[in-house]
């Protein structure tokens, strides 16, 4: 039996420390924030169970953990951006005038689902393995083999046989060395003198533009992970709102994260975020078609208005789980493997190179028509070759999931 402590000698009041309190503030908001969440969620929880709708997190139980329509979602993700381009290859990016189109704010979109759906799934891995080496591992493995590949590819074949200088002069070019920094996250879309007399000149792969948005996504999971943020569930989502209200004050105020033809690579680094904070609440998020629609509204009329900007990211957020959650085909042979990474890769500069060859073609549908096929060809070769077999050597380097709670 342990014996009694001492009694504590009665102590004199003190004014608290100046780091108590600046502390004890900030612990109260976040305590009173946090039962009016829970309070938000109870209700949400409640009504969903008297309609009978199921959760993400349901779903997602019934499915081994995932969604049925991810994969299709990520290949049709792919191909739009694939149309995207076709016109801007064909008749150039003034010319194209998206902003004009009456889809605009669905082609704005594009980009912030794939980075949201990101954000969402790799949270789910995140909290599973709990391993900052396994994270970093599993997203190397999935990003580097078929990137270094399209940028060889780009500058030791594609551009010597284009360029328009002498090869001397190409090899030798600062250009032609500053174009593999693609790999490590340095973007440079131009090798010397490939392309120059096309619509978009001087441009081999726009595409990697979104390369830096990509990395930075990846650093700041690692600070979440390294920090516990990431298995703090009340924890980070107030910091997201914290955020969230901060970027809409300042979008509002200043045009911060105003579009042009797309998003600066910060708002889509925010969407991501959104997707990881998407996660953790799968098991509050109702699922029904008559939400789709109107977060589907709602995202039109809201992403691109000032002040509304960033928070339309939570109705693109519920389309993009929603979508991901439903099933919808994906036919024979496009289901064989994941093509999306290799088609987002290699798109562009088979669209220019069609181009290249083929000035006449003036339509953005028949460039389409000759450089989809060749799109999915190489990216089915890139999945064969390259991404699955480099895929298969996550399993040296798993590690066995935990099954801690996230608060």
């Amino acid at each position: 039996m342990n014996p009694d402590p001492p009694a504590a000698p009665i102590a004199t009041p003190q004014a608290p420390t100046r780091r108590r309190a600046l502390f004890v503030p900030f612990a109260g908001c976040r305590s009173l924030l946090s039962r009016v969440m829970q309070r938000g969620v109870d209700a949400i929880e409640a009504r969903t169970a008297a309609l009978g709708w199921p959760t993400a997190g349901q779903i997602m139980e019934r499915h081994g953990g995932t969604g049925p329509g991810f994969d299709a979602l990520r290949f049709y993700l792919s191909v739009a951006i694939v149309v995207y381009h076709a016109k801007q290859v064909v008749v150039g990016r003034e010319a194209a005038n998206y902003q004009a189109s009456i889809l605009f704010p669905y082609l704005l979109a594009l980009v912030p689902i794939f980075f949201c759906l990101s954000g969402f799934l790799v949270t789910g891995s995140a909290v599973r393995t709990r391993s900052i080496g396994t994270f970093l591992t599993n997203r190397s493995l999935r990003i580097f083999p078929a990137l270094t590949v399209e940028v060889a590819l780009s500058a030791l074949i594609l551009g010597p046989w284009l360029t328009s200088v002498e090869w001397q002069d190409y090899f030798q070019s600062k250009k032609f060395f500053s174009y593999f920094g693609n790999i490590i996250g340095r973007v440079r879309m131009s090798l010397p003198g490939v392309f120059d007399a096309n619509p978009i000149p001087d441009t081999v792969n726009a595409s990697l533009w979104t390369l830096q948005p990509e990395f930075y996504c990846y650093l700041i999971m690692t600070a979440l992970m390294l920090s516990t943020i990431v298995y703090r569930r009340r924890l980070a989502t107030m910091l997201y709102v914290a955020l969230t209200l901060a970027l809409s004050v300042l979008n509002w105020r200043t045009g911060l994260g105003h579009p042009g033809d797309v998003f600066p690579g910060y708002v889509i680094v925010y969407y991501f975020a959104t997707g990881i904070i998407a996660y953790h609440w799968i098991r509050s998020i109702p699922i029904h078609g008559s939400l789709f629609v109107g977060a589907a509204i709602l995202s039109y009329y809201t992403i691109t208005v000032p002040g509304l900007m960033f928070l339309a990211s939570l109705p693109v957020a519920y389309c993009t789980i929603y979508i991901g959650l439903s099933k919808f085909p994906l036919i024979y042979p496009f289901n064989t493997g994941d093509y999306s990474y290799g088609i987002y890769l290699f798109n562009f500069p088979i669209q220019q190179t069609v181009v290249y060859f083929l000035p006449d073609v003036k339509e953005w549908w028949l460039l389409l028509l000759i450089s989809l096929p060749l799109t999915i060809l190489f990216a089915a070769v890139s999945w064969r070759w390259v991404e699955k077999p480099a895929l298969r050597l996550k399993r040296h380097f798993k590690k066995a999931p935990q099954q801690q709670a996230v608060r």
